[in-house]
């Protein structure tokens, strides 16, 4: 297994904050360049500077994932810029109303836009810089909804939806070497819906560190084997 990622160039969306931002600081501390995305300008910023602070490599790019536009250009001077992407990690995505009467057509169109449709965009734009890399991963972040669904359509569809998208991407990158793996993680202490951070104890909500941790030896597995998918769970919750 590698033990460093220098020389990697490592896309994060959702980048700004939780467990993006965990991913981003893991991973630019194992060496990787680490280019940040997400849709607020400031955040994303104090984010590279926290990580070229602890003497790591970033670059940001504002970008709103659901935006096909927006992701094209962003990808192409991704493209200009690096050449190759090594790791792409699709973290973004956004709350949903929770049930189904609550949620309108706006709402549906929204978080499947950002959750899934999202995700292809950027895949999908990147996918000759992923092709121009040795052996690059793609890790798609769903959630335990995308196995059990719930109350909410838009954001349970997306994930299934989600589940799907990873096995096309699979399909697709087996022939060039590239490593496709679908995450399924249960309660972080990451703010999610206005949540308190540090409310929890450790048992029922995940440090989103030490999930980025788990995040960064995916990558470093050999070029051999991948996982397909994983299901990740606080300690006090360990079955579906």
């Amino acid at each position: 297994m590698e033990t460093s990622l220098n020389g990697k160039v490592a896309v994060i969306s959702g980048a700004s904050h939780g467990l993006g931002r965990a991913v981003a600081e893991t991973l630019a501390a194992a060496g990787a360049h680490t280019v940040l995305m997400a849709r607020r300008a400031q955040p994303l910023q104090e984010a590279a500077e926290a990580i070229s602070a602890q003497g790591g490599a970033a670059t940001v790019y504002p970008c709103d994932v659901a935006d096909s536009g927006q992701v094209r250009n962003t990808a192409s001077a991704i493209q200009d810029a690096h050449r190759k992407v090594d790791i792409l990690i699709n973290n973004a995505g956004i709350p949903a109303p929770r049930t189904f009467e609550d949620t309108d057509f706006s709402a549906w169109d929204e978080v499947i836009g950002v959750n899934l449709s999202g995700v292809f965009y950027l895949t999908r734009a990147l996918w000759s810089s992923l092709c121009a890399a040795d052996s690059a991963y793609v890790i798609n972040i769903s959630g335990t909804a995308g196995l059990r669904g719930g109350g909410s359509p838009a954001y349970g569809s997306s994930k299934f939806g989600l589940t799907g998208l990873n096995h096309a991407i699979a399909e697709a990158g087996k022939a060039r070497n590239i490593r496709a793996t679908i995450l399924y993680p249960g309660g972080m202490d990451t703010g999610w819906r206005g949540a308190p951070i540090g409310a929890l104890p450790r048992s029922e909500s995940m440090d989103p560190h030490v999930v980025a941790r788990m995040i960064a030896q995916l990558v470093m597995t050999p070029a051999e084997f991948v996982v397909n998918e994983a299901v990740l769970n606080p300690l006090d919750q360990p079955f579906m």
